[in-house]
């Protein structure tokens, strides 16, 4: 009997920053990481074990976007999908401060599905300073709709109550499949026309914050 109350579950809320990452093939080099970013929403469930050792799943929302930028100056983007993300996650609970505080690095692997995308071609001109015009086009395909991460990262749960906790955390989320694909063609100034790739696989890293309450449902 004292095993078991050791086990503890948890069921929670979150919302995070969530930040893009794209892979960009531009010979002329004028292309840069775009800044696009959405809210991360959920709400998820934990079983601890022991103390120490956690599982944890729940199902999740956020937008994917599309955009460019040029030399880190500007860019555009627009909510195209949105995707819905179930996490299968394990962590350890590293104590601090008498258990006030706790570090917990995760990683895990997360299951993941878009709605369908509108696709299309965009057209568009920027210009800064009044010194450069760049006008730019693309089309943007859809490889596949459902997808898998990685997950790695760590967060801290704070003890506001005794069955209440305030969770911060910061997580990195890799794809290894292309679920978004933009074929690019620009035009700076005077000069010649390029053309470029700009792809991501489903990857994003997040800031977050949420809580968590115990609950005697085992």
């Amino acid at each position: 009997m004292a095993s078991w109350a050791q086990n503890t579950t948890h069921i929670g809320a979150e919302v995070a920053y969530s930040n893009d990452f794209f892979k960009i093939s531009d010979p002329a080099g004028r292309l840069t990481q775009p800044d696009i970013n959405s809210a991360l929403w959920g709400v998820n469930i934990r079983r601890t074990f022991n103390k120490k050792v956690f599982l944890e799943t729940g199902i999740y929302a956020r937008a994917y976007k599309v955009g460019l930028a040029f030399d880190h100056e500007f860019g555009s983007s627009g909510t195209d999908r949105t995707g819905y993300l179930v996490p299968l996650r394990a962590g350890i609970r590293l104590p601090i401060l008498k258990g006030a505080v706790t570090l917990c690095p995760v990683a895990g692997v997360t299951f993941g599905v878009t709605d369908e995308g509108y696709g299309g071609k965009v057209e568009g001109t920027r210009q800064w300073d009044g010194v450069e015009t760049i006008r730019y086009s693309y089309t943007v395909q859809y490889p596949s709709q459902v997808f898998a991460l990685f997950q790695a990262g760590a967060g801290i749960d704070i003890r506001l109550w005794p069955k209440t906790l305030l969770c911060l955390s910061t997580n990195f989320y890799g794809g290894i499949s292309k679920i978004m694909m933009q074929r690019i063609e620009y035009v700076a100034g005077a000069g010649m026309p390029n053309k470029a790739t700009q792809h991501t696989n489903g990857g994003f890293y997040t800031v977050g914050v949420g809580f968590k309450y115990e609950v005697n449902w085992f």
